[in-house]
């Protein structure tokens, strides 16, 4: 099963590089496809378009306690697409458009990690306390799916 995992956020905004950190970490344990983007867009299909399963990992803002961690699938994620223009997609619409224009490319299936956050807005190149302590929990968890993935493909 080829797999690829994908971090997404700006570097430089505190919690939002939290998908890069994760992706980061993992990458030194795991031999695994990795990427690290800092946008939603259609660089998310170059990077999937030929794999299996991706795993991307980015931030999140729903106004919960900062460091929770999510695991959504594709469907949790396809339902909230919306398309504003090309310059500024979401990664639900992103996915979306990967699905419709290259259906026989794209992975089978999509699993999403979001932390919550608690600042995406100051400079800084490190996480809020408690989105810090999500990331070895995350790289985990992964850890785990990816063990769980090799075993099946057995």
């Amino acid at each position: 099963m080829k797999i690829i995992v994908i971090g997404i956020g700006n570097p430089i905004l505190r919690d939002d590089s939290v998908g890069i950190k994760v992706v980061e970490e993992l990458s030194k344990d795991v031999d695994v496809d990795t990427a690290l983007l800092t946008t939603t867009d259609f660089e998310v299909l170059n990077k999937i378009l030929g794999y299996d399963k991706a795993i991307i990992v980015d931030a999140i803002k729903t106004g919960n306690e900062p460091g929770t961690i999510y695991e959504l699938s594709i469907d949790d994620i396809l339902i909230t697409h919306s398309f504003t223009n090309t310059h500024n997609l979401t990664l639900a619409t992103t996915l979306k458009l990967g699905y419709v224009i290259f259906p026989e490319k794209m992975p089978k299936e999509v699993k999403l990690f979001a932390i919550e956050v608690e600042d995406i807005e100051n400079l800084g190149e490190e996480c809020t306390p408690k989105v810090k302590e999500a990331i070895p929990k995350v790289v985990e968890l992964i850890k785990e799916e990816l063990k769980v993935l090799q075993t099946s493909s057995k």
